[in-house]
């Protein structure tokens, strides 16, 4: 930037113009828009949140169902599976899973 520079010789014109009436249509049109935002002709639903709410709400039931084991489910075979699959190890699997449990705490009580 120059050393003799001056801003009193800019002077206080702007160096933009507007239309007569600019800014009072404009001031116009802003307050309409609130206008018809504050008090809508119609109320508006919200969607997004009534979908929001509902698949919580889903998420949380499917939830609920799966950590309370609530699901409708065949249990009446589940020791005989158990033992067919133990059957179709090989003996030293077999004996790796005894070795493994037979001290168990939780499966000796």
């Amino acid at each position: 930037m120059k050393e003799d520079f001056d801003f009193d010789r800019v002077g206080k014109r702007l160096p933009y113009t507007a239309p007569d009436g600019f800014l009072d249509d404009m001031e116009n049109n802003v307050w309409e828009t609130v206008k018809l935002e504050i008090l809508p002709s119609k109320p508006k639903r919200n969607f997004r949140l009534w979908y929001s709410v509902t698949g919580g709400l889903v998420a949380a039931s499917i939830a609920l169902l799966v950590v309370f084991n609530l699901l409708p489910h065949d249990s009446s075979n589940s020791f005989e599976d158990v033992e067919k699959a133990f059957a179709n190890l090989s003996s030293s699997d077999q004996d790796y899973l005894f070795a493994t449990y037979q001290y168990d705490l939780f499966m000796n009580e």
